[in-house]
């Protein structure tokens, strides 16, 4: 008899019902599993394999991950090395995919370094360095921690441990590994984010000219959501490294995520000011100008545009841009027509552009509302793509 297909989205409330009544388990029952592991995964194992048969090997697998997170994080007593071997033997006895435990290494070597183990846990780190750059920082940071143990008291040169922990972090910066490769650390508020920003703040000043670290930082608060962190670093940025094009781009687009139109013109005039020759600043004050539906503005711009040899077609689509955004339907017609005539070898993606046209004309006010919204933003990025606008 077949399983009974189910939906994901419902597949994974399950699961994680499941998560939660497992982790009770644990605490309340923290003794018994730790004097009596193999049974204790091979519950586990045996729970999932019934109430999930169709379960992919990655899935699986993480749920097994983040049972030993919950087990070690429960533990009391600093575990012994002989215990968190043989925790991570059974663990890994009962995944699917016995390759690689890069997850259950980091869950252990977080565990070690809460209880001031630092050299153990480097060595459950060290042969991940490079697949996410937390583990990197989290190898600095035990060097950087060992380093205050032997050197307490400030000191006017750097020791051996701290200089091993300044090379760790210019690796971090050299290699710009991904800061999200381990999916049971992605969470909100997590120990290694937290040793990630520790070092991260202790690298601006090690390598006060290294503009690297901020591009990290800032990369990372706009995976977390993190608006205010991330205004803090485009503020530092932006003043340390004032010609950076790209802290200044990235200070335009989030000053428009926040809807502070005076702090994204301020930077559209910077740029202008560092980059009178490029097309880049224009655009974002053209974009900007769209976005606040001011004509008048849009107009300054445009013909400034002019002058620098502004694309003609991208020039054209943006008349009909600003038009939608003015609820202007006529208009945005009128010009949209005059954009294809200036498209050739364009048609595919004129033609698409075309039908949301027609949705923000013909539409109801809540068909033309998102289809005002899906013009913008497609017509934006294009224009970015044209120009070699990095985002």
């Amino acid at each position: 008899m077949e399983d009974t297909w189910q939906p994901e989205a419902l597949r994974n409330r399950r699961l994680e019902q499941l998560r939660a009544t497992m982790d009770d388990y644990i605490i309340k029952n923290t003794g018994q599993v730790e004097g009596n592991l193999p049974v204790f995964f091979g519950h586990v194992a045996a729970t999932l394999d019934k109430t999930f048969p169709e379960l992919d090997d990655r899935t699986y697998d993480n749920f097994i991950d983040a049972t030993v997170s919950t087990l070690l994080n429960t533990t009391r007593e600093a575990p012994t090395p002989e215990f968190l071997e043989k925790v991570l033997r059974h663990a890994m006895g009962n995944k699917r995919r016995r390759k690689g435990r890069v997850v259950l290494d980091v869950v252990v070597a977080l565990k070690l370094i809460d209880s001031g183990n630092y050299y153990p846990a480097i060595e459950y780190l060290a042969p991940h360095k490079g697949y996410d750059g937390r583990i990197n920082a989290a190898i600095a940071y035990c060097y950087y921690a060992l380093s205050l143990a032997k050197n307490p008291k400030s000191k006017f040169r750097p020791d051996d441990m701290e200089l091993h922990a300044r090379e760790e972090m210019l690796g971090v910066s050299r290699t710009r590994a991904p800061l999200n490769r381990l999916g049971l650390f992605n969470r909100k508020g997590n120990r290694l984010d937290s040793i990630l920003w520790f070092m991260l703040d202790l690298a601006f000043t090690w390598f006060p000219s290294d503009p690297e670290f901020y591009r990290i930082g800032i990369a990372k608060t706009k995976d977390d959501g993190e608006f205010e962190r991330r205004n803090n670093l485009l503020a530092h940025a932006t003043e340390r490294f004032s010609d950076d094009r790209f802290f200044l781009a990235e200070a335009f687009n989030t000053h428009v995520e926040m809807r502070n139109g005076s702090g994204a013109a301020a930077v559209v005039k910077q740029m202008m000011q560092q980059y009178p020759d490029d097309l880049e600043p224009l655009y974002y004050g053209m974009k900007l100008a769209i976005l606040g539906a001011q004509s008048r503005s849009y107009a300054s711009f445009r013909k400034l545009a002019i002058l620098k040899d502004f694309p003609r077609h991208l020039l054209l689509l943006l008349d009909a841009v600003i038009e939608v955004m003015c609820n202007h339907k006529t208009e945005s017609y009128v010009c949209f027509e005059e954009a294809k005539k200036a498209s050739p070898g364009r048609e595919y993606y004129i033609t698409a552009l075309e039908y949301v046209l027609r949705d923000f004309i013909e539409g109801d006010e809540e068909q033309a509302k998102r289809a005002r919204s899906v013009f913008f933003m497609s017509v934006d990025q294009y224009c970015m793509q044209v120009l070699k606008i990095k985002v």
